[in-house]
């Protein structure tokens, strides 16, 4: 159970990271996309190949399948949080998707995995979706909060949850080997990419070679963030993990203030306060 949720942590770091890293490069929509799901295959590839030495892949017709479907929900995640970052602030967009996204699972994860929570467990996702309000309301002092970008925020959200009971299904009732999964997914996405991208692949590169760094970052933050957080699901429930996957969004507040300087609000504060007592209920809970 710790385990899972340290491994839950780790996730929600390295998701904060490659969030802040892909606003930058946002509005090069699909080809930047292409440019690092080609990067970022190469390292799982050669992460996978290294462990092959020690233990066999093991690859069935069920399991590519249901890497296809990761593929649609993960490609359409990754689309969209490009599209809303291309046009609104993170500080916006991000809390709305992070904080939806663990209590709709929440409520998934009941009825389709048999994972019941505690009163606890629901004080936890509470005290998580207070966490965003605090944001949320900061947000609002300083730049108008539309409609269009709580939407997205919203939208984002339910991808996130959608494929977060998907794989926790996956790896948890299924048996899927995390990495293997990820792997697989990884190659299909590239390939539905490319599709999308009708074939104009020159136009990727040129992303790498525009790029160089957060195309790098992004081809190492967003596999360790999501094949930790698909292996936490081994070790705790699939709606614990996505909510404390989901106080990177206070991990993103944080950054701002330690990396750019930016001011330690009240709203800031209490929010992390908030996040980090929903973790200790949830955990409390088991």
């Amino acid at each position: 159970m710790l385990l899972g949720v340290v491994l839950a942590l780790g996730s929600s770091v390295t998701h904060a990271a490659w969030n802040t890293s892909i606003k930058r490069v946002a509005a090069d929509g699909l080809a930047v996309l292409w440019a690092y799901s080609l990067a970022g295959l190469g390292v799982v590839v050669v992460v996978l190949g290294v462990r092959a030495t020690t233990v066999p892949i093991d690859v069935t017709p069920e399991l590519v399948a249901w890497s296809a479907v990761s593929t649609v929900l993960h490609t359409g995640y990754a689309a969209a949080l490009q599209r809303a970052y291309r046009d609104h602030d993170v500080s916006v967009v991000y809390p709305l998707s992070r904080g939806a996204a663990p209590v709709l699972v929440a409520l998934v994860a009941w009825p389709l995995l048999g994972q019941r929570l505690s009163w606890s467990s629901w004080l936890g996702l509470l005290l998580m979706c207070l966490a965003v309000a605090a944001l949320v309301g900061e947000t609002g002092e300083h730049t108008r909060l539309s409609w269009r970008p709580a939407l997205w925020g919203l939208g984002i959200g339910v991808a996130v949850a959608s494929y977060t009971t998907f794989d926790g299904w996956v790896v948890v009732s299924r048996g899927a080997d995390p990495l293997t999964y990820y792997t697989l997914g990884a190659v299909l996405q590239l390939a539905l990419v490319t599709v999308l991208l009708r074939g104009r692949v020159g136009r990727g590169l040129a992303q790498v070679r525009r790029h160089p760094r957060p195309v790098a970052v992004l081809a190492v933050l967003i596999p360790t963030s999501y094949v930790l957080g698909l292996h936490a699901t081994q070790h705790a429930p699939v709606s614990l993990v996505a909510a404390v996957r989901s106080s990177s969004l206070v991990w993103t507040a944080l950054a701002a203030a330690v990396v750019l300087r930016e001011r330690v609000s009240a709203r800031r504060l209490l929010s992390t306060g908030l996040a980090t007592a929903s973790i200790v209920a949830m955990v409390a809970a088991r």
